[in-house]
């Protein structure tokens, strides 16, 4: 991977174009002109917080400055991008019913087949996963319109949300943000019809993947706040519980990119709060958000990552036990970011080896990330040498 394909070329072809010098781009974007200058030179990988930081003044989304969505075209075209426009179709359809040739299934039987395709996501075959999405959610809502009985209406309402918070999941990682977008407004229709606390909180956990992408920390950290007060009245629900430790994970992550260490450890310490009530490791179907010891555990990690801190994260992570049956896309993204703390310390083999974990357990989830693309860049930069590990690896991100 070369680095005219790098963030930082992009970032210095747009501030460019846009007539901005380095110092005047790093003033707008309240980053230090050093970082930036490294950054564009390829001489450091671009972070998440950085990549927001100047999307703003240089008017470019930050799918643009990733390269995202990868590999369209060509040879290597991934399948995934086959599936978007049946996506697109399927978002049309929420507040009026589509015309189906065929009845539509029972609620019961729909709600195995939604909760099959969330195990689908959870297991990282997100092509087969968004390959039945659309049928299934059109099947879904044709069905919400067609029964007037309560409790069929709530298990459509629960497949509903099941089947759309893997296909939000799936098109942010695949850089589909328009798309993810749109979901999250549907899956809070679904919440606003069910009159469900914890699909209302679950809209709230959705909408903020696109604030942490996009810079806007304080309006996710107050929408947090405010969907966790909602909870409160479900009382010691233990589905209500894990859904508050879940919005402390992501406030702790909110708060670490807006460089605010101690907010970011007070959610933590929430979050464990809650572990210790329920310190039974779970995932959650439809809300999919893994919530438990070892999720915050992961959590804690990041947030060191996020702060800039990579000997912190890398003690925290030598203290953590994962299971083996963990959800495997949320531990392939912690071996995502361990991979960029070992680069900051100068242990390349290390990060690529962290890489390599992440490909084995998510392999979809991790070619699509752009931490795996900025790490494997600056790790081929860094081995002047041929190495043959590292050469495997890039070979695997750059053709299907």
């Amino acid at each position: 991977m070369e680095d005219e394909d790098s963030i930082g070329r992009r970032i210095a072809f747009y501030r460019k174009q846009r007539g901005l010098t380095q110092i005047a781009l790093a003033q707008k974007a309240s980053v230090s002109v050093s970082l930036l200058r490294k950054i564009e030179q390829g001489a450091r990988d671009a972070t998440p917080v950085l990549v927001a930081a100047v999307a703003k003044p240089l008017g470019v989304d930050v799918t643009v400055l990733n390269g995202q969505p990868y590999d369209r075209e060509g040879p290597g075209r991934d399948r995934i991008h086959e599936l978007i426009p049946a996506v697109r179709a399927m978002l049309n359809y929420w507040d009026l019913p589509p015309d189906l040739e065929t009845p539509t299934r029972p609620a019961d039987q729909l709600i195995i087949e939604a909760v099959a395709i969330a195990h689908l996501r959870q297991a990282d075959r997100n092509v087969e996963a968004l390959s039945r999405i659309p049928a299934v959610l059109l099947e879904i809502t044709a069905a919400l319109y067609a029964t007037d009985v309560p409790s069929e209406q709530e298990t459509l309402h629960d497949a509903a949300a099941t089947v759309l918070h893997p296909a939000l999941s799936i098109l942010h990682a695949t850089g589909y943000d328009d798309l993810a977008t749109i979901t999250a407004a549907r899956i809070t229709w679904v919440g606003d019809r069910w009159g469900s606390p914890l699909v209302a909180a679950l809209a709230v956990h959705t909408r903020t993947s696109s604030m942490l992408r996009y810079g806007t920390y304080d309006v996710g950290l107050r929408l947090t706040e405010r969907a966790r007060a909602d909870l409160a009245t479900e009382g010691t629900d233990a589905d209500a519980l894990r859904m508050t430790g879940s919005l402390h994970l992501r406030s702790a992550i909110l708060a670490a990119r807006a460089g605010d260490a101690d907010l970011a450890a007070q959610h933590i310490t929430e979050a464990r709060a809650i572990t210790d009530r329920l310190p039974q490791d779970t995932d959650h179907l439809w809300r999919n958000l893994a919530f438990g010891p070892t999720n915050t555990g992961f959590h804690d990690v990041a947030t060191a990552i996020e702060l800039g801190d990579g000997p912190r994260a890398l003690t925290l992570a030598e203290g953590l036990d994962v299971p083996a049956t963990f959800a495997r896309t949320r531990t392939a993204h912690h071996f995502m970011d361990l991979a960029r703390a070992y680069l900051w310390q100068g242990r390349y083999d290390a990060s690529l080896a962290c890489l390599q974990r992440s490909r084995e357990l998510a392999p979809q989830q991790t070619r699509h990330h752009p931490t795996t693309r900025e790490v494997t860049r600056m790790l081929v930069r860094a081995h002047r040498h041929t190495n043959e590990p590292l050469a495997r690896f890039t070979a695997w991100m750059t053709v299907n």
